[in-house]
C-alpha cells in the first residue's frame, strides 16, 4: 500500500460531508448519494497516486461532478422535496419554531437550486455554497474562467429572480 493511499481515511474523514452536501445540493436524493459518494471514494482509492498534494479537493469535487453529471444521464436525479414533520408546526417552543424556519429555508433553497440550469447550479452550488475559488470550479468542470464567472453572474440572477417571484407569490397569499 502506497503512502499515497494509506491517505484515503483522511481523505474520507475531511470530505464525506462536504461530497455529500454537494450532491444533494445538485439535486439528489440520500439514498442516490449515499451510493455516489462511495463510488467517489472507490474511484479516489484507484486513481489516488494522481492527485497533486494540496488538489484533494477540487479533485474529489470534479470527480463528485462528473459521477452526478452520469447519474442524470442514467435518469436517476430525483428533485429534492424536504418534508417537513407536520408535528414541529404545533410546538410552540422557539427552538422547534427555529427548526421549522430552518427546514422550510432548507426545502426553498433546493426547490430554487433545482429550478436553475444544470450547468448554473453547479457553478453556483460550488462558488456560493462549497467556497469554491473559481480557479477550482474552472478546473473541476474543466472550463475558462471566463465561462466560470459568465455561469456564475447568469446563475446569480437567476436565482435572485427566482427568490424575488417567490417572495412576491408569498406575499400575495398573505394579503388575502
Amino acid at each position: 500500500m502506497s503512502r499515497r493511499e494509506e491517505q484515503l481515511p483522511e481523505l474520507v474523514r475531511a470530505h464525506w460531508a462536504n461530497i455529500w452536501r454537494f450532491l444533494r445540493r445538485l439535486g439528489f436524493e440520500p439514498h442516490v448519494i449515499d451510493d455516489a459518494a462511495q463510488d467517489l471514494f472507490l474511484v479516489i482509492l484507484r486513481r489516488i497516486d494522481e492527485v497533486k498534494p494540496g488538489n484533494e479537493r477540487a479533485f474529489l469535487f470534479g470527480a463528485a461532478f462528473r459521477i452526478a453529471s452520469n447519474l442524470k444521464v442514467k435518469s436517476a436525479r430525483e428533485v429534492p422535496t424536504e418534508e417537513l414533520d407536520p408535528e414541529n408546526e404545533s410546538e410552540v417552543d422557539a427552538n422547534a419554531e427555529e427548526r421549522l424556519d430552518d427546514d422550510r429555508a432548507r426545502a426553498l433553497l433546493y426547490r430554487l437550486l433545482s429550478e436553475l440550469d444544470e450547468n448554473l447550479r453547479s457553478v453556483f452550488v460550488m462558488y456560493e455554497l462549497e467556497e469554491m475559488t473559481m480557479q477550482e470550479i474552472a478546473d473541476v468542470l474543466e472550463v475558462p474562467h471566463g465561462t466560470v464567472a459568465s455561469r456564475l453572474r447568469r446563475a446569480r440572477d437567476d436565482f435572485r429572480a427566482r427568490l424575488a417571484r417567490h417572495r412576491a407569490r408569498a406575499g400575495e397569499k398573505r394579503d388575502t
